[in-house]
Order: structure tokens, then sequence, then C-alpha cells
């Protein structure tokens, strides 16, 4: 199914500005910065449309001009930028003179948008939450999340959230409805009639403490007892890396998991479409678009019962849902799914009638609409 990326709706004579505010973006992409770029490649043109950006790296230029839209990096080319980026992104806004200002993703991005109330209280300020990992109790430790936590989600004249879990927690800090705009997929990605490979279970996500990899690789040597043949590949690279490698080898794991590493988003969906289960035993997830990848390249999925997973995925209809660190859960789920052909069928045949909904025409769609109404 081919997907347009041009505007949605009509051209208009008179176009207004829109800045971005997005901590990263192209090279460093994730599910947050998926969102940006969908938005800026399907709807830019529509408006005045520009990015505002940490720049990171010497290398990226710090202006810089694409097709529909333009991308400023502020800060020194350095890693220090993502810390420096919500006090300079404001300045860099307030001398576009934008319309509305929309905020991807909370902490640097929501506390930049939160500054710009005062450095350009013109803008009409949207956010739109991403992330499941900062209600973690750990993280709702840290000195300036806790500093901005509210005025984050109170400040914004419109919230939007990428799921249900992360609509609820900005409900709770305004009286505005907060919208549900996920993020989605371009199904004309996902490959087609690829031979899965028979025991192969895949898990897709940087290698953080936050994926649960640990359990995931504890439930494993459980696995192999009932499916000898089991092979389990790691798609994602991160600072868990080395903790992960000596585990498998504790655990004499190591000739039955392949570490992949990051790898372009074509063949991350090549490497689902081999497989024949999904496994993310995440701790906290905003939503979890790779369970939606996964069910668009045709295998069932596993995930743990937090976030914005459940959005995803219904419990013994679409897919698995499992508590979190419970590695014979994992297990048990993981057999069952090897065993079983049939259920693997039935359960992908059954997210194939709800994975439509992550379309990004339909989600663009609402962003557009937000934006016009405002």
């Amino acid at each position: 199914m081919k997907i347009s990326k041009r505007p949605i709706s009509g051209m208009s004579k008179h176009k207004f500005k829109v800045v971005i505010f997005s901590a990263f973006y192209d090279p460093f992409m994730s599910g947050a910065e998926q969102m940006v770029k969908e938005i800026l490649e399907r709807i830019g043109e529509k408006y005045s449309m520009t990015l505002v950006t940490a720049r990171i790296r010497r290398d990226l230029p710090k202006r810089e001009q694409r097709d529909g839209y333009d991308i400023i990096r502020v800060g020194t080319g350095t890693k220090i930028d993502k810390f420096l980026y919500p006090l300079l992104a404001p300045f860099a806004a307030r001398r576009l003179q934008p319309r509305i200002v929309h905020a991807i993703l909370e902490s640097y991005a929501g506390i930049a948008l939160y500054f710009l109330k005062f450095v350009y209280p013109r803008a009409k300020r949207i956010l739109t939450l991403q992330s499941g990992g900062l209600d973690h109790e750990d993280k709702q430790k840290e000195f300036f999340l806790k500093l901005f936590w509210r005025k984050m989600h109170s400040t914004p004249h419109k919230v939007t959230a990428i799921s249900r879990f992360l609509a609820q927690r900005g409900q709770k800090f305004r009286a505005e409805t907060v919208d549900l705009t996920p993020n989605g997929l371009d199904f004309s990605h996902v490959p087609k009639g690829v031979p899965q490979k028979e025991g192969r279970v895949i898990c897709v996500g940087r290698l953080s403490w936050v994926k649960g990899h640990k359990y995931l690789l504890e439930a494993w040597p459980l696995v192999l007892k009932e499916v000898p043949g089991a092979r389990l590949v790691l798609v994602g690279d991160g600072d868990e890396r080395k903790n992960i490698e000596k585990q498998t080898r504790e655990l004499s794991i190591q000739d039955s998991v392949k570490l992949l590493g990051n790898l372009p988003h074509d063949e991350v969906l090549r490497e689902m479409s081999q497989s024949e289960v999904f496994v993310c035993p995440s701790l906290a997830e905003g939503l979890g678009i790779v369970f939606i990848e996964a069910q668009a390249c045709g295998i069932p999925v596993i995930g743990t019962n937090v976030g914005g997973i459940p959005d995803i995925i219904e419990d013994n209809q679409t897919g698995y849902l499992i508590e979190t660190k419970n590695p014979d859960q994992i297990a048990e789920k993981l057999i069952v799914l090897l065993k079983d052909k049939e259920l693997r069928k039935r359960f992908v045949e059954s997210s194939q009638h709800t994975v439509k909904k992550f379309e990004w025409n339909t989600i663009i769609a609402k962003i557009d609409e937000i934006y016009t109404s405002l």
C-alpha cells in the first residue's frame, strides 16, 4: 500500500509559521523523532515550517534547508547541547516569530516549550507526550525533572499524547482534554513475502535497563530446554551492551543469542519479518512502536502490561501481555508461541484488524487539524 507524503490538505496562499521543538533529529532517530519527520515531510509545505533541534555533532550544519521545511541546529556541536537546548531553542523560535510551536517529547523539548512562554508568549504552544520512561520512580527523583514536571504539562495551550497511559498522566495537570496522537508506521515500508526462520525470536530496542533485556536473557535457558533449536536476535545498541554480553556468557547461551547492533529501519523490519515471535519485556514504555511494526510484519508479539503497550496488544487476542521482571512468564509465553503455529497465525490475523489505526496519514491529519484549530 503506497502512502503519499504530500500535504494532507490544500495549500494556503498565506502560510503561517510553525516551529517544531525536538532536541534530537536525524541522525539521532527513535519513535519521537520519527513523528517529527512525518510531520515535516507530510505537511511541512502546507505551513512555513522549521525544526529547531540540538546540534550534538560539529559535522552537522547549523542551518539546513530540506524539501518543504528548514532545520536550525542550536548549540556547540557537542553532547552538552542537549542540556543547553531548553535555553537556546526558545530564542531561536522567537527570531522566527511563529504562530505555533509544537514540542515533541517531554524533558528537553518540553522544558524549552515552558521557557518559550516567557521568551515569546505570542506563540500557541503544543506539547506531545511521548516518554513512559519518565514516569519511572528512578527518573522522578531527578532534580530538574521534578522542578519542571508540573509546569511542562500545565502551561501549553494544547497537550497531546501517544497513548492512553500518557494522556491520563497529562490530564492530571490540566482541565483541557488531552488528545491521542500515537506514533505510527508507513505500511509501504513493510516487507512482503519474507520467509520466517524456524525458532527465531527477535527483540528490537535500545540496550538499556528500561527495555528489560536482563529478564529476557534469564528466561532464555528455560526456552532452550523446551525448544532446543531456538535463536534469539537482539537489534539495537546502548549502554547495557557489555552487561548483556557478559550475561549471555554467564548463562552459557551466547551460541543462541545474536546481537546485531543498530540497523537501518528497513533492515529492522526485514529482521522482524524473518522471525516467528517478537518480545520486548519493557519496564516502561510511552507507546511501543516496535510492537506495531512487528504486528505489521506479520509476527505475534509479547509485551509487558505497562505504559502504552496495552493500547497495541489485546491480551490473548493480538498477543500476550505479561508482568514486568518475570523471566518465568517470558519463557512460558515464548515456548507456547514457538510450539503452536496455529496460535501464532491467529494472533497475527487478529492484529491486522487493529494495527491499521496506526497509519501515519490518519495520525498526521489529526495533528494538522489541531494546528488549524489553534
